[in-house]
Formats: structure tokens, sequence, C-alpha cells
């Protein structure tokens, strides 16, 4: 079985997410940047190398908030989501898969053109981000 990670950056209340460039079947739509898992890899390795080479930043790798699956080609693939965490210091994007980025509220993600499989991630990503909230209230 495959198995693919999206990075979920959250801050203040907006996401991180990015347009893919117009190739491939999933072109120009948005999604929660991520990727393959490869052999040896862990979830946490493979965000950390996706996010140096699409983005230029190095990132850490936070909390586990859900997995779903769907088909690709016919098979069967495992995606988990987990947050990732920017810099605190000043950085720049460099874009090589994407063509823009944006950063938005949960509730504006459906509204746009999205990546299928991350969509099926939204409910884990809400009760997370609902966690996270009760616990900066708690502080």
């Amino acid at each position: 079985m495959k198995k693919s990670v999206a990075g979920i950056v959250c801050v203040d209340g907006l996401f991180f997410i990015a347009r893919r460039i117009p190739s491939g079947v999933m072109g120009c739509h948005w999604e929660f940047p991520g990727g393959k898992v490869e052999k040896g890899d862990s979830f946490q390795d493979t965000l950390i190398r996706e996010y140096k080479e699409e983005f230029g930043i190095s990132v850490k790798v936070g909390d586990f908030i859900g997995k779903t699956s769907f088909k690709h080609n016919g098979k069967i693939v495992m995606l988990h989501a987990y947050e990732v965490i920017f810099p605190k210091e000043e950085y720049e994007l460099v874009l090589t898969d994407h063509t823009e980025v944006k950063w938005i509220p949960l509730e504006e993600i459906e509204t746009l053109l999205f990546v299928d499989s991350d969509l099926l991630l939204l409910p884990y990503i809400s009760e997370w981000n609902n966690r996270k909230k009760e616990n900066q209230s708690k502080i």
C-alpha cells in the first residue's frame, strides 16, 4: 500500500495552502503541501524533505492530525496529515512545484478547486484546530 503525507500549517487561524503547477490530473488545484513517502522514510522525514524541495525552507513536524485513504490509479493510498511548523526567523519561500500560496481560514478551503484527497482530511483538521484553540484558551 502506498503512503502519502500532507503538511498542515496553521498560524493565527489561517491555513497555508499552495496551488499546483498546471500539469497533471490535479494541475492548478490547491493543496496542503506534502508528498509520497519513499521507502525508508518516515512521515516526518517526507514532510521536511518536501517543504525544503518545494519551498526552500526548513520546517519542523508537530502533531499527528489524522489519516484517510483514497484510490489513485486503481491503488489504495493512505494519506496521513501532520502539523508543520514554519521557522520563527524570517524566511522567503521559493516556489518550485506551485504557482502561488495563500493563508486562508479553514472554512474557505471547500470554496476552492482543492485536491480531492486533501478534502477528506478536513474533518480531522477541523477537530485538531478546535483542540488547539481550546488548549490556547486555557493558557
